[in-house]
């Protein structure tokens, strides 16, 4: 007797928690848009920095991508709508403010476009800062010219600089 009511217990228990996690699943559908266009439904798990992570309906497998590349995210079950990031619009040389140095782990989901080098010549008595900073202001104005809203810098020597540029 003690047995069965502990088995129907757990019965009980087992079908409570399995109702919750339904729910808890189904409550974390979303559509993610991207900048690009492309809209996925997804699950969304967490946002984190500069990465939202997710998973794909009926898969229990986390993906993530920038969240430079996200748009928005609404979520199906109130249709609530979410900002993820605006869109950087890069339309010549003067826009350079505009643009955004990144992480090699946050370009999940953008597209790489060409590589650019800045050279610049160091003045005897220049401080670091100074030099680093007009290294990455020369890198901004060229991305900007070449209409990319995103760099990310490959390597660094104390007269040249190597990036990648990325686009939606």
């Amino acid at each position: 007797m003690c047995i069965n009511l502990n088995f129907k217990k757990m019965k009980k228990t087992g079908i409570v928690l399995s109702c919750m996690v339904s729910f808890f699943m189904s409550a974390q559908t979303h559509d993610l848009v991207k900048h690009n266009g492309e809209k996925m439904a997804v699950n969304l798990i967490k946002q984190e920095t500069n990465l939202v992570y997710f998973s794909m309906p009926n898969s229990t497998e986390v993906e993530k991508i920038s969240k430079y590349a996200v748009a928005s995210l609404t979520n199906k079950s109130n249709g609530e709508v979410a900002t993820i990031s605006n869109r950087i619009n890069c339309e010549d040389k003067a826009n350079f403010n505009e643009v955004v140095f990144l992480e090699q782990s946050q370009t999940i989901g953008l597209k790489k476009g060409e590589s650019i080098n800045s050279f610049f010549g160091v003045t005897k008595g220049q401080a670091d800062y100074d030099v680093k900073k007009m290294k990455k202001r020369r890198l901004q104005e060229k991305a900007a010219s070449l209409k990319s809203p995103f760099v990310v810098i490959v390597s660094e020597k104390p007269d040249e600089t190597k990036a990648v540029l990325y686009q939606y």
